[in-house]
């Protein structure tokens, strides 16, 4: 389980017994191209009294040498400590593999509720228990996560504590509440609104309550994230006709810069706070759905598709590595919706899920 989850994390030599080196193709600083190409990684793992089971690494990377270790009770929950002990000593990563993905289930009457699972599809819980429409999760933090939720009539943006376990609605005013975006300091919330009839974006201070409009125009808005510094929002507009992706400071009667080049779809941003790239979905020349990315620090900004593979993939989102993006793939017929991990490095993927109807994956930060 160590060395699939370590295959998965990065591409490094593995082992169970032998060292075994790989000049895997990366990018990044050379530092980490160096970490991948090179690392040598032994597995070993012992259980100790009282059930709980320790898993140490021995890892030989260029001009040093370290251990990681990871204890748990379940031994995947120590596997995966151990794997980010080594993901953060030689790749600076906060945390991967103890991070869970939240995602969308659907159920009877036409109902949903968000699960949550390992990036290797283990350990699935269910998250929300609402009797309703519980959809689009968003995090801003690690213990912090919006989502929409439609029930009696009525749409909300809810606000979930998940380290206390605590739920509160922070906006349900007449009309769209949905789509929201939290900044990563969790003060602000970015969310499309239509109180007075007409979708504009609006910016709710959570700490005092304010709010303040960002847009006002007949387009419609949606699905604002947030830069890693909090002053700068991404959003959707259908101002040109098509869904297209605009830039904007996070204040009142800032300008929009429209960031994608043609007249092609965008949807779904995606803003990462550890590698400052942008992931989205764009329809595709043959009018295919696919991943897509931006560094938002070159001023050119060129665009890097990263699924070629057939089916819609759709509803990134980044990992807490600023590498990996989960999504879903669906099926042309339409009659699935699978999660996928993506390596925006690399261009591989691997499934999560197989023939499930799973949407709108949320990746949990690591801090």
């Amino acid at each position: 389980l160590a060395a699939a989850m370590l295959a998965t994390a990065a591409p490094v030599g593995i082992a169970a017994e032998e060292p075994v080196q790989t000049e895997s193709s990366v990018q990044g600083d050379s530092a980490s191209q160096d970490a991948a190409k090179q690392a040598e990684i032994r597995v070993s793992g012992e259980e100790t009294a009282g059930s709980e089971v320790t898993l140490n690494l021995s890892v030989q990377a260029p001009k040093r040498k370290f251990q990681a270790e990871g204890k748990d009770a379940k031994t995947a929950l120590a596997v995966f400590e151990a794997v980010d002990g080594v993901l953060r000593e030689l790749f600076k990563v906060q945390a991967l593999c103890t991070r869970k993905i939240y995602y969308v289930v659907p159920g009877a009457n036409a109902m949903k509720e968000i699960f949550s699972c390992y990036l290797d599809g283990s350990g699935q819980e269910r998250f929300t228990f609402n009797n309703g429409i519980s959809t689009e999760p968003s995090w801003g933090h690690q213990n912090a996560m919006v989502y929409t939720l439609a029930k009696n009539s009525t749409m909300a943006v809810v606000l979930a504590d998940v380290a206390n376990g605590r739920q509160r609605i922070v906006s349900r005013k007449p009309g769209l509440n949905s789509s929201a975006g939290l900044s990563h300091d969790g003060a602000l919330l970015a969310l499309p609104m239509s109180f007075d009839g007409q979708v504009d974006l609006y910016l709710l201070n959570l700490r005092d309550g304010k709010r303040d409009r960002l847009t006002q125009d007949r387009n419609v808005e949606s699905s604002p994230c947030w830069s890693p510094d909090n002053r700068k929002i991404v959003f959707v507009s259908d101002r040109l006709g098509t869904p297209q992706l605009y830039l904007m400071d996070a204040a009142a009667d800032a300008k929009a810069e429209r960031l994608t080049i043609g007249g092609r779809e965008s949807v779904s941003p995606d803003w990462s706070n550890v590698s400052n790239r942008l992931c989205f979905t764009m329809k595709s020349n043959e009018g295919q759905y696919v991943v897509a990315m931006m560094d938002m620090a070159d001023s050119n900004r060129p665009v890097t598709v990263l699924t070629h593979a057939a089916g819609n993939w759709e509803e990134p989102s980044w990992a807490p590595d600023g590498r990996h993006i989960v999504c879903a793939r669906k099926s042309a017929r339409g009659n699935s919706s699978d999660l996928y991990v993506i390596d925006s490095w690399l261009s591989t993927f691997r499934p999560i899920s197989k023939g499930a109807r799973l949407t709108l994956p949320a990746w949990r930060p690591a801090y």
